[in-house]
């Protein structure tokens, strides 16, 4: 009887465990979506220069000038240019007598009465405030 009950247990588990008739176990697949390419705008470059201070083109219209320190004569001078010397502008004073003049060797202030140019003085960026020195 004991193994009666033994043998009824295993196939009640056994039973229990077991595939049903019926039905076959599968594998199901499952579809993945396939992978769709993407066209990435190709980049565009703009040749840009690098920046610089804006300023009006100015030529030296004396023999000689003294670029000085800063906008007046109780400045230093810096250097001396000669005439049909070329560069920009780039700053005014306040009453727009002097300007900061750059050129390809050299910068300091002039006094405009010795520069010719095209372009509007006055709307380059005032430099105020600049204390002579003795």
């Amino acid at each position: 009887m004991k193994s009666l009950f033994l043998v009824s247990i295993c196939i009640v588990l056994l039973t229990a465990c077991s595939v049903s008739a019926t039905g076959t176990a599968t594998a199901t697949s499952t579809e993945l979506a396939t992978s769709t390419q993407v066209q990435l705008p190709t980049p565009t470059y703009t040749e840009t220069s690098i920046p610089t201070l804006a300023g009006l083109k100015y030529c030296i219209v004396t023999n000689l000038l003294n670029l000085r320190s800063g906008p007046g004569i109780n400045y230093s001078i810096t250097s001396i240019e000669g005439q049909g010397t070329c560069g920009q502008v780039t700053a005014r004073n306040v009453d727009s007598s002097w300007v900061y003049f750059n050129t390809t060797n050299q910068k300091g202030w002039a006094y405009v009465k010795y520069l010719a140019g095209e372009g509007d003085l006055s709307t380059l960026p005032v430099l105020a405030g600049l204390t002579p020195t003795p």
